[in-house]
């Protein structure tokens, strides 16, 4: 739209009449994204508009927008790569339309091949049972003699015979001042005109945890003037009536109503409402909503294009000496701006407030006669579950807690037979108060509404069908875009005596769509019911919505479906894909003018002594325009990239208490406390408000959010052009594209390694240029990148992305040279990559080596040496097929090795790589990187299945195991099947098997199927690769490389990025939500009750889903399930991945350690007045660090996190040294791999250092702490409050850390211990100094130890000999501490044997008679326990020159600090 003309000075404004202020007629719409645009730093309104898309088409076309990037979600990969092409085209900005898209939904609310439609098969039955189940827990209790109903009619009985009385306006002085109003004046407290009981109560859908009654107090008609519509003069009233009426409560009887709270209606510090939670009401809390009749105030004045608020003005002259091209005439139109009257801009908040207090009654009975009417059917029911749902998934702020919940809860937890549903419902989401800005009870109501007046609904259908089509119809995007209106039905107003000339003179449309973002018109015509809620939360709720109906129209799954849909609360650190954190700097009051003008003042004067508002009262509060402005920042500055942005809102004080009206207005929740007397504060604590920093979450699409150019307008355009330039600043510049336009565009460059902090460096780029100076953005898409890297290569290097692509392009050269090779008995016909390298998902690619035909960029970390070991990467490669294979399996492998050699011969004189040939394989050297080639031919799975079919029908295990090595494809399952073999001694029982008796791995084509599977994830999701990556590193740093396959590790990540275990989300678009989801994954997935399905492709069908089910339920009573079950289509019985680990034991101690990672992300990430998740409600350390996260923000004002805590991040990989009974030193130069070890955080970091300035916050940074530590005696006495408070969790945070790779580290700065002998001196780091200067550089190539691991051998020896006294664990990236954790049942007294008798310790007994019953009656036993001492010297004896030491932490939690 192009702008309009100004003149160049404004004619004279005429007089403003109180009864009828207007906007002025020259002001156009503006919503809360368009709010005042023209004070973003010197950009006019059309500024904005116009960056990346139009805004022409925003009014009908955002939702368009938004509807078809989220439908995006369910399209298959191709159809999303040619989206993505299709955008990149550089044919101009902005998204292209999505009508097509949105009406895919709106084309029938009610769709007929839906589950959820279904009522006759087996799985609509199963998720009609569920919802039965969550409906019973969901549902309050009614009674006419319930608790509930007693307290509601003393309550009735105590209001209505309140005395008349005078009171002061000081009870509520700071408010009433705040609004800029005197508080000098009394008033006289009549009873209320009535008391009603309206809201969820009176349509009987309360839903539990905490149901809400509302009671509407009506004020007395002669309490407010006529004119109280008027700048906020209503709000002071009512919040003194508000006040003496929650004393005369008090006084009453304190004991009867209970604890008194104020919560400010939709996040508006002007509209507070009294809550109630008496002891004797069933477990109801009563909130009194002060009300007024329908004929207080002209309902046509209250409209959203009218002015409320003398102070929301705008100087008529403004814009035009902004707009004046010559310095003289701008200070002329400045003077003469000082001399006129303002325009008054629109107040629709301000309006909309008052309108829902005058037409709640209405709205209540209207509702209850719909909703809760002879023919309502099942819509109560389908409103409990659209209320359950936008709980779970942050869409609606649950009720604000009391004290007495807390003790509640706790009770509720105690019993261990509580349904599942009620433990889910009885969590609160993470989003808490956060939540608001988006639906609520009353919108949910007015869609079930509106649904029955369309004859959508029926009394027939079901609650699960009826709650579908209520989903349809919010992710309509289309149709509200328009703006959904309800049919008239003013009946009501009507009764109350309002005129029929009001009734008629109902705004339009058009003017609630000009001034609000989301446009929802209830049945009276003159309310719009949405007009808290933001664009951004709109969008975030019918993103969820789609992705809800995908997920239950066709659930691959219904009972994960549900669990997802229902029962799966969600966090906003795991919800969007990007946090920011935008803190402003104290003395801003952007958006607003930081003065007000002479005419606002003066204008602003009234006969009841009040200026009607200060300088800072506005259409609503200064922290919401703020968030608003934010939102709609962000917004214009990601286009395209975002599918949604939200802006959390900062929620107000759950503990203010009506007495805390004196001080000021409802305050933000962690505000020090409301403005003085002295301040100019408005609607809104002015130095609190700016304390907290703005949260900005965002789903990008992931195709678009790595983008390198944002592409502008055409240079041809000048307008727009200019707007583009001012907006983007000095990253804008002109390019030329291939088909010879010209267009503006901004340019990110970075390199491959950072491209993931784009959307990171635009949000920086564009607060730098539009907010007041000194604001500051807290990001997060790299806080974890440095874990990525070795100590050698700095985190964002990008040394790792570039060894990946060398690696890549060095197997593609190696597979064209196999394939032209000639003169081979076979052909080689294909060449697959094995190796997670060739998939991305390798924590730590290899490096290229010098000796390997490397560039020389492997040197060791100090660069004194030559890394001496490689890690292989392995290739398939498949042979021609023939019939001339022997049928003998030994015969078989030997040809095959024969084969092999030809291979390697042939290889090596026609390119001249280094190739060494094996029996299981062939080593190749090319280009840095050592690749194992595989061997296979179709003959393999034959001589497989006879093996298996031989195991089966009687052969022995040994048997079994040797013809198992012996027939192994891969060298690694060769010396898996021998060592399994000599573990068994023979004994089947200790062969772990695959499909029959074989062994995981030994197919090569379960090593493709699952290569296939990971790149079809990882292809779909450019999130996905790195995510693995962190999952990878976060399992070794806790120890647990050789108890969790790499393998498995990706198939958790996948199912993470298919839903399994989340609310119904869309997959991660950034690595670090892509681990938190791991996370949650590990932690929540019930792994006793069910199996975990990884099934992309959707491959398994319900028959085999179910037959997964029985499977799992058979071999997990029959007890040889494995404890970590994971099932694939290729593996549907979970024996090729974990068949051999983690243990039940060690799945548990990994459960616990994701719930710890995962909280203190979660405290990182999101608000700090946002709740962790993950944790359960009795662990009192998690506790502690969720409750007193504003503590945090408020005691250390560096901004390091989005959350405002400290940075902390190095302890999502720390695990606690407390966990291990020993543990085992290996020599640094002995280890391939020391170099790829985490660094430990010094104590003297600057995060220290901000802990240590937060020593007031004592329960703050004794939470985060306890979060850090393992539970136990001390930990307790610092979260319980032991002696010292803050000045012990300082002084805990002074000790040394006690975490093994902290112990690590020191020990590398302790002196060397005695070195080994010369025998046992291995120097597998590097070659030494000595060794390369004599020998040279080209002669140790053949030196070189290919995929050797000392560390695997020592623990396979370890676990063969010790592996009944405990358990043992490494970290296989660089580790140099081996774990030890003994089995408590293997120190009970047993008889000695022979084969442990070195390491036994014999018991001596008091009799030979008990001797006798110990040892089963038979003359002579003795028994005995370990001797750890021997048992440790022994282990450091096997390890001569691997291990160094053996140190034992001391017991004590002290000791140990201190040690």
């Amino acid at each position: 739209m192009p702008a309009k003309k100004k003149p160049a000075a404004a004619p004279a404004a005429p007089e403003f009449d109180d009864d009828d202020v207007e906007a002025s007629d020259d002001f156009e719409g503006i919503s809360d994204e368009g709010m005042g645009d023209g004070d973003l730093a010197g950009l006019g309104s059309e500024d904005l508009e116009d960056v990346g898309e139009g805004e022409d088409d925003m009014d009908e076309g955002d939702e368009d927008d938004d509807g078809e990037d989220d439908d995006d979600d369910g399209l298959s990969d191709a159809a999303r790569l040619k989206a993505a092409a299709r955008r990149q085209q550089p044919a101009g900005p902005g998204p292209s339309s999505g009508a097509a898209a949105a009406g895919r939904h709106a084309g029938g609310l009610v769709a007929d091949g839906a589950l959820m439609m279904q009522t006759g098969t087996s799985d609509a039955a199963i998720l009609q049972m569920e919802t039965d189940e969550l409906l019973s827990e969901t549902r309050a209790t009614y009674g006419k003699g319930s608790g509930v109903e007693v307290v509601l009619a003393r309550l009735k009985e105590v209001l209505l015979a309140m005395p008349e009385h005078e009171v002061s306006m000081d009870i509520a002085k700071g408010f009433v001042e705040a609004l800029g109003l005197s508080a000098e004046d009394s008033l006289t407290i009549k009873p209320p005109a009535s008391v009603t009981v309206v809201g969820s109560y009176a349509t009987r859908t309360a839903a539990r945890p905490c149901p809400t009654v509302d009671v509407a107090i009506q004020l007395p008609t002669d309490f407010l003037t006529a004119k109280a519509h008027l700048n906020y003069r209503y709000h002071a009233r009512r919040a003194v009536y508000l006040v003496a009426v929650a004393r005369h409560l008090r006084d009453v009887s304190y004991s009867l109503f209970g604890e008194q709270r104020l919560e400010a209606l939709h996040g508006d510090p002007s509209r507070p409402a009294l809550l109630l939670a008496p002891a004797k009401a069933d477990g109801f809390r009563l909130r009194l909503l002060p009300a007024v009749a329908p004929t207080t105030f002209a309902l046509p004045r209250l409209a959203p294009d009218r002015n409320g608020v003398r102070a929301h003005a705008k100087p008529a002259a403004a814009a035009a000496a902004v707009a004046a091209s010559k310095p003289a005439a701008a200070k002329a139109a400045g003077e003469a701006a000082n001399d006129q009257p303002q325009a008054g801009l629109p107040t629709p908040h301000y309006n909309a407030s008052i309108l829902m207090d005058m037409l709640l009654p209405v709205h209540a009975a209207r509702l209850r006669e719909v909703v809760s009417g002879p023919s309502a059917g099942h819509l109560g029911d389908a409103l409990l579950l659209l209320k359950v749902w936008a709980r779970q998934h942050g869409l609606m702020p649950p009720p604000p807690p009391f004290a007495a919940d807390s003790s509640a809860s706790r009770a509720a937890a105690a019993p261990a037979s509580k349904p599942a549903a009620a433990g889910a419902l009885a969590a609160a989401t993470a989003f808490g108060g956060a939540a608001g800005g988006c639906l609520d009870g009353c919108v949910l109501s007015m869609l079930v509404l509106l649904l029955a007046e369309r004859n959508k609904l029926s009394g027939a259908m079901s609650a699960l069908q009826a709650f579908r089509a209520a989903l349809a119809l919010l992710a309509d995007g289309a149709a509200w875009s328009k703006g959904l209106v309800l049919a008239r039905h003013q009946a009501g107003l009507q009764a109350a005596g309002v005129p029929a000339a009001q009734l008629a003179a109902a705004p339009p449309v058009s003017a609630f769509k000009s001034q609000n973002a989301v446009v929802f018109v209830d049945f009276t015509g003159f309310a719009n019911v949405a007009a808290h809620m933001t664009k951004g939360g709109l969008a975030h709720a019918q993103h969820v919505a789609r992705r809800t109906l995908a997920l239950l129209d066709a659930p691959a799954d219904p009972d994960e479906a549900f669990g997802s849909v229902f029962l799966s609360p969600a966090c906003p650190a795991a919800a969007f894909d990007y946090q920011w954190a935008v803190r402003l700097p104290p003395a801003a009051h952007w958006p607003w003018p930081s003065a007000p003008s002479a005419a606002a003042t003066g204008a602003g004067a009234d006969e009841d002594g009040g200026s009607g508002g200060s300088s800072l009262c506005r259409d609503r509060a200064l922290s919401r325009d703020q968030e608003a402005h934010l939102e709609q920042l962000a917004r214009q500055a990601l286009t395209d990239r975002a599918k949604v942005v939200r802006v959390l809102r900062r929620p107000t004080c759950p503990t203010a208490q009506p007495d805390d009206l004196a001080r000021g207005l409802v305050p933000l929740a962690g505000e020090s406390g409301a403005a003085s007397e002295e301040e100019d504060a408005g609607p809104e604590s002015g130095s609190g408000s700016v304390s907290i920093p703005i949260w900005v979450g965002a789903v990008l699409d992931p195709l678009l959010a790595c983008r390198l150019v944002d592409i502008g307008p055409s240079a041809d355009d000048g307008p727009a052009a200019a707007r583009f330039r001012r907006f983007w600043g000095e990253r804008s510049e002109l390019r030329r594209w291939a088909d010879g336009k010209i267009t503006e565009t901004a340019v990110w460059e970075l390199p491959q390694a950072q491209r993931h902090t784009i959307p990171d460096i635009i949000m920086r780029h564009v607060a730098t240029r539009h907010l007041p100076v000194g604001a500051a953005v807290a990001t997060a898409a790299g806080a974890l990148d440095w874990a990525l890297s070795a100590r050698a290569c700095p985190a964002g290097s990008g040394t790792d992305v570039a060894a990946a692509a060398a690696a890549a392009a060095a197997a593609e050269k190696l597979s064209k040279q196999l394939r032209a090779l000639e003169g081979l008995a076979l052909k080689v016909v294909s060449v697959q990559p094995l190796s997670g390298v060739a998939r991305g998902t390798a924590p730590l690619p290899p490096q290229p080596h010098p000796l390997a035909g490397g560039a020389g960029a492997g040197k060791a970390a100090d660069g004194g040496g030559i890394p001496r070991c490689l890690d292989p990467i392995e290739v398939l490669v498949t042979l021609e097929d023939s019939g001339r294979w022997p049928d003998d399996a030994a015969a078989f492998r030997k040809m095959k090795a024969a084969l092999g050699l030809q291979l390697a011969s042939t290889l090596s004189a026609s390119y001249g790589h280094h190739v060494s040939a094996s029996e299981e394989a062939v080593d190749v050297l090319l280009d840095g990187f050592a690749f194992r080639l595989v061997l296979y031919s179709g003959r393999d799975e034959a001589m497989l299945e006879r093996l298996s079919a031989a195991a089966a029908s009687g052969a022995s295990g040994a048997a079994a195991a040797t013809a198992a090595a012996a027939a192994a494809a891969t060298p690694a399952l060769a010396a898996a099947a021998t060592a399994a073999l000599a573990a068994a001694g023979g004994s089947a029982a200790g062969v772990n098997v695959g499909t029959g008796l074989l062994s995981p791995e030994e197919s090569p084509l379960l090593l493709t199927w699952h290569h296939g599977l990971v790149s079809q994830v990882a292809g779909a999701n450019a999130a996905y690769a790195p995510a693995a990556r962190l999952a990878g590193r976060w399992v070794a740093a806790h120890m647990m490389s050789n108890h969790v396959s790499a393998q498995a590790v990706e198939l958790l990540v996948a199912a993470a990025f298919g839903g399994a275990g989340v609310p119904a989300t869309p997959p991660p678009g950034s690595r670090v939500t892509g681990f938190l989801r791991f996370l949650q994954l590990l932690a929540r997935w019930p792994w006793q009750l069910k199996p975990l399905v990884v099934d992309p492709a959707r491959e398994l069908k319900e028959p085999d889903r179910r037959a997964v089910t029985r499977r799992f339920e058979e071999r997990r009573a029959a007890g040889d399930a494995p404890a970590l079950y994971i099932c694939t289509p290729r593996d549907r019985d979970s024996r090729h991945w974990t068949s051999r680990g983690p243990s039940a034991p060690v799945l548990q101690r990994l459960s616990v350690l994701a719930a710890r990672s995962a909280a203190v992300l979660e405290l990182l990430l999101q608000p700090p007045y946002c709740a962790a998740t993950i944790s359960s409600a009795t662990d009192a350390a998690s506790s502690a660090a969720v409750a007193t996260c504003a503590a945090y923000t408020s005691a250390c004002p560096q901004l390091a996190t989005p959350s405002g805590l400290p940075a902390e991040w190095a302890a999502v990989f720390a695990t606690p040294a407390a966990d291990f009974n020993a543990f085992i030193l290996l020599r640094k130069e002995a280890l391939p791999h020391a170099d790829l070890a985490l660094l430990a955080a010094p104590r003297d970091s600057p995060t220290v250092g901000a802990l240590k300035k937060a020593a007031t916050a004592a329960l703050a940074a004794s939470g985060l702490a306890a979060l850090l530590l393992p539970p136990g005696g001390a930990v307790r006495d610092l979260l319980l409050g032991a002696a010292g408070g803050a000045d012990a969790a300082v002084q805990h945070l002074d000790a040394p850390a006690s975490g093994p790779d902290a112990l690590s580290d020191a020990l590398e700065d302790a002196p060397p211990l005695e070195p080994p002998p010369k025998r046992a001196r291995a120097f597998l780091r590097a070659f030494p100094d000595k060794v390369v200067a004599a020998k040279g550089a080209a002669k140790l190539q053949p030196e070189l130890l290919v995929g050797f691991d000392p560390v695997a051998r020592l623990l396979a020896e370890l676990a063969g000999s010790y592996g009944h006294l405990g358990t043992f664990c490494v970290d296989g990236l660089g580790g140099r501490l081996v774990g030890v954790r003994w089995a408590p049942d293997a120190f009970l007294p047993a008889p000695l044997r022979l084969n442990t008798a070195h390491t036994a310790l014999p018991l001596m007994l008091t009799s030979s008679s008990g001797a006798e019953q110990a040892g089963g009656g038979k003359a002579g036993a003795r028994l005995c326990v370990p001797n750890i001492i021997a048992v440790l010297r022994e282990v450091k004896e096997l390890g001569l020159g691997l291990v160094e030491d053996v140190v034992m932490p001391p017991s004590s939690a002290k000791a140990r600090a201190a040690w």
